[in-house]
């Protein structure tokens, strides 16, 4: 795991114990047993990262914990302009990290 998914996986992990404690495990087993990845995937493709956790989750819930990862790591990749989405996010990291 590379240093831009380590950071994203415990932004997700830590929104997701503030949103509702035992989701992290319901979330991973899914991502498992749907794309045979874990958390990591956020940040190797977004977006089916995002439909995987709209079809658990709903789309309006999927969206509430993507604006929570946003905010967990808005302060780390600096404030160059509006991130509003995961994708945006991600690749801010990769540019941070040359990645």
């Amino acid at each position: 795991m590379n240093k831009g998914e380590e950071i994203l996986a415990k932004a997700i992990s830590a929104a997701l114990r503030e949103v509702a404690p035992g989701l992290e495990s319901v979330l991973e087993a899914h991502l498992r047993a749907t794309l045979n990845k874990g958390l990591e995937v956020a940040y190797e493709n977004p977006k089916e990262f995002k439909d995987a956790v709209s079809k658990l989750f709903g789309e309006y819930s999927a969206r509430l914990l993507e604006m929570v990862i946003i905010n967990k790591l808005k302060g780390r990749v600096g404030e160059e302009g509006e991130i509003n989405s995961l994708e945006e996010l991600v690749e801010q990291i990769r540019k941070i990290y040359g990645e």
